[in-house]
């Protein structure tokens, strides 16, 4: 059943045109923008491998925020009512929704990074490779909780505007535009709190040939739980309300 709802879901979110702009279009057409600009200094090997991670991070976040819009417009159509009928968990159906959403940001981690490689001469080892993109896209899951309880809490307007500040705000103060080493001594100690910054830290570190911190997984997974839960508290609250 959680399989054939996973399908159905699928089938439905690629009809979304917005996704397509969201997640793929703005995340390149900004990397190329910065690193031609030299913002990303793509002179410098290690700075084109922070712009293309944090660039590919960037566009996955906004593909999972989009997600939650996506559902909070499914709510006055009924869809709530008619997943009321299946015999899913609010934690199945978050779960299954999540695993969607993370699908649909592999088109822009994938062309972000195969640009970092084309464009700006990112260089790295196959399994380098494979642990960047990887952790790229598993890492997203908790921000993909986080758009889906916005989406069954919120109205429409305001799952759009809740994501957009989430999206745009998140991805600043994590550092996926600007290494947080920029930031003022406050700001970063914050910066390194925030799952985006322990999102992206994952494959910084890959590519760099490190594996994760013991610090920064354990924020990651304590923001996931969180993150999970209240996901799931959207969801029972919005099939309790659905007529």
């Amino acid at each position: 059943m959680t399989l054939a709802y996973m399908r159905l879901e699928m089938v439905r979110l690629l009809r979304d045109p917005g996704y397509l702009v969201m997640s793929l279009i703005s995340p390149l057409l900004m990397y190329l923008v910065f690193t031609n600009l030299d913002l990303g200094g793509q002179g410098d090997g290690k700075a084109a491998l922070y712009s293309m991670v944090g660039m590919a991070g960037f566009g996955a976040v906004g593909a999972v925020m989009g997600n939650g819009v996506s559902i909070a417009e499914d709510k006055p159509l009924g869809w709530i009512r008619q997943l009321r009928l299946l015999p899913l968990g609010p934690v199945q159906v978050v779960a299954g929704r999540a695993l969607c959403a993370m699908a649909v940001t592999l088109p822009p981690i994938l062309s972000v990074c195969l640009s970092g490689a084309v464009v700006n001469g990112v260089s790295l080892g196959i399994g380098q490779w494979a642990a960047v993109i990887g952790l790229l896209w598993l890492g997203i899951a908790p921000m993909a909780a986080l758009g889906i309880g916005l989406g069954y809490l919120l109205t429409a307007q305001q799952a759009q505007m809740a994501g957009l500040v989430c999206y745009m705000g998140l991805s600043l103060l994590g550092g996926l535009w600007f290494p947080i080493s920029e930031f003022p001594g406050w700001l970063a100690h914050i910066a390194q709190a925030t799952p985006i910054n322990r999102y992206g830290e994952l494959s910084w570190r890959a590519g760099d040939g490190h594996g994760p911190t013991l610090l920064g997984t354990v924020v990651l997974a304590a923001w996931a739980a969180a993150f999970v839960a209240f996901a799931a508290y959207g969801f029972r609250c919005s099939t309790r309300t659905a007529v």
